[in-house]
């Protein structure tokens, strides 16, 4: 058998999986963040409405970028749960 006791191999399960789980989370922030604003999304897919691009659907959904009641807000699908565009906020005047 392997010279390397079974607690070290555990241990090195959980952080391999670990990291896998948060890579594959911060792949997905990432997209978030690299989403089109909404006139973007319009202007790419020669729409004049926002709807779905993959399954056609007019019901979309909204959530905060990082929280519930984050102002910059990551609109998806409501069927396909498909991540279309961002809405962020205008910048306050001073």
């Amino acid at each position: 058998m392997s010279s390397v006791p079974l607690p070290i191999l555990f241990i090195m399960a959980v952080f391999f999986t670990m990291w896998l789980v948060l890579r594959k989370y911060h792949k997905l922030e990432q997209r978030k963040r690299d989403l089109p604003d909404l006139n973007a999304f319009l202007y790419a897919n020669k729409l004049t409405e926002p709807r779905c691009t993959a399954c056609n659907a007019v019901d979309l959904k909204d959530e905060g970028l990082t929280h519930g009641k984050d102002e910059r807000r990551i609109v998806s699908c409501a069927q396909c749960n498909t991540l279309l565009y961002r809405i962020t906020p205008p910048a306050p005047e001073a």
